[in-house]
């Protein structure tokens, strides 16, 4: 079983969106993939009660109960466990980080939102854990190109030390219309660019293994 945490300690990064994206994407693609909502806001667990159908389910739980919930979903021969931490609880995502395989960064290109991610890459730091940053809600490529705030973004991630991912998550509108009725984009447009965001993205997590 492999575990994925996403971690932002700023709010409103799409961390949560993003989390729900990857999860339906691994399980279309054949894995048994769950969500571990340990975001005392909740916002998975409301998307899943909006969810028709069983898949992927979302369990609710504490930080202090993660490493229990996770041996128990190895028993179940569960393969993917992405974990939605909350912001602004830097022990319990610590403690998320270091029970995962992978830590996902997440942050927007905009300066206030580069600026607040030094908490999580902190966090990470200090983990043995794998970690990455990926920017979310970019600007849309302009003509297949990187807007120059993203380009930017990048350059200025590097003096942190850690990989950024080479897929960027661009602010369409298929990510916010999907979640509404607890679909996933790659559900909602399947052809669409956001969904071919997505699948990108997740290439690339799982060549991170």
């Amino acid at each position: 079983m492999k575990t994925i945490c996403l971690l932002a300690q700023k709010g409103g990064t799409g961390k949560t969106t993003l989390c729900l994206h990857l999860a339906v994407l691994a399980g279309e693609l054949g894995r048994r993939a769950e969500i571990v909502d340990i975001d005392p806001q909740a916002s998975a667990s409301a998307w899943r009660r909006r969810r028709q159908g069983e898949v992927p389910p979302v369990s609710r739980s504490q930080a202090a109960q993660l490493d229990g919930v996770l041996a128990d979903r190895r028993r179940q021969d569960i393969d993917l466990v992405l974990v939605d931490t909350a912001p602004h609880s830097s022990h319990e995502a610590a403690l998320a980080v270091q029970l995962s395989d992978l830590a996902l960064i997440v942050s927007r290109p905009a300066i206030l939102d580069l600026e607040a991610i030094g908490a999580s890459v902190k966090i990470a730091q200090h983990q043995a854990t794998p970690s990455a940053i990926v920017l979310n809600a970019c600007p849309p490529p302009q003509r297949d190109r990187e807007t120059a705030i993203v380009r930017e973004a990048r350059e200025a991630l590097q003096v942190y030390g850690l990989p950024v991912s080479p897929v960027s998550i661009s602010q369409r509108a298929a990510f916010s219309h999907a979640l509404i009725d607890g679909r996933a984009v790659t559900e909602f447009e399947d052809t669409g660019k956001a969904a071919g965001e997505i699948r990108s993205l997740w290439q690339w997590v799982e060549s991170r293994w």
